[in-house]
């Protein structure tokens, strides 16, 4: 991973307005809905944008924290040309400027912190939260969104349409399941957990499956709040769900076989403990797809 943290928000914008190169683009905020051409050398700032990028087969030149979108994404698979340009909210501008892109992709909570990024390649902001609209079909109308600046749009309908085929085939699958679920991610030190509802992806996806969510909580944008451990003895029917993220899981789970409180749970004197794969939770279509498929299998023998 390249960067240099000694590099100050002020010489970053003097880096740019100075570099050598005189890129094809005017620089400048590109409209989210007027006709872009087809760009090839992106560059990615967001771990949905990248993963949308990816989804649509193609790789960006260069994004914001490889090893963090490995971790919590991992699928679609970054090429391992891709470059790395540290932090989400520090890239190394210099580094940028080498690599010659000719249009940057950012997420609206990026735009204040980043917009000297206009000063480099045309800069397009996405808004990455869903909001009040179904966090599966904003992902899905962002990946459309995408797939019309990078000429992909063929494509994207393809892959929503494989996508909602997997959650009915996930949603018909589970239409006897009826306990509710808990969907949540172990801290290491096994006290607390991350829990997933609302309107985020998870959230969304229990809907689409007509699981019943067993957290009935405030969560963030993301769809996720931290909650003590005892919140999932709250209902004693459900089953429950949690994200597997290797070390650190595995840490907690040592952690929790100790603890005669997390062993009198009754989903776990009952063994209705489910442990799957890492889904982002502000992930994209390929994520939904994935999930829906985890659901299905996971939940098909409890």
């Amino acid at each position: 991973m390249v960067t240099d943290k000694s590099i100050t928000r002020r010489r970053l914008l003097g880096a740019a307005l100075a570099a050598p190169f005189a890129f094809a683009n005017t620089p400048g905020q590109a409209s989210l809905t007027g006709a872009t051409p087809p760009v090839s050398r992106i560059v990615s700032m967001d771990l949905l944008l990248t993963e949308l990028l990816v989804t649509l087969g193609r790789q960006p030149v260069a994004t914001a924290n490889v090893p963090l979108y490995q971790r919590l994404v991992g699928d679609p698979v970054l090429d391992s040309t891709v470059a790395d340009l540290g932090p989400l909210n520090e890239p190394n501008i210099e580094y940028m400027l080498s690599l010659r892109p000719d249009h940057i992709l950012m997420a609206d909570w990026q735009a204040s912190s980043l917009e000297m990024l206009e000063k480099i390649a045309p800069v397009t902001t996405y808004p990455v939260f869903a909001g009040k609209t179904p966090a599966i079909e904003h992902v899905q109308g962002l990946l459309r969104r995408l797939a019309m600046q990078t000429d992909r749009l063929a494509v994207a309908d393809t892959i929503i349409d494989t996508c909602e085929k997997v959650i009915e085939t996930a949603s018909r699958a589970l239409s006897g399941f009826d306990r509710p679920v808990y969907v949540c991610r172990f801290n290491r030190d096994g006290r607390n957990v991350a829990m997933f509802g609302g309107n985020g992806l998870i959230g969304d996806m229990l809907k689409r499956l007509s699981l019943r969510n067993a957290f009935e909580g405030r969560v963030n944008a993301s769809g996720v709040t931290s909650v003590a451990l005892n919140r999932l003895a709250e209902n004693s029917d459900a089953v429950l769900i949690h994200f597997d993220r290797g070390t650190e899981t595995d840490a907690a789970l040592d952690r929790l076989a100790q603890n005669p409180i997390w062993n009198a749970f009754p989903a776990v004197r009952a063994g209705r403990i489910v442990r799957m794969p890492v889904i982002y939770p502000n992930g994209g279509v390929r994520s939904a797809q994935r999930l829906a498929g985890q659901m299905r299998e996971g939940l098909s023998n409890v």
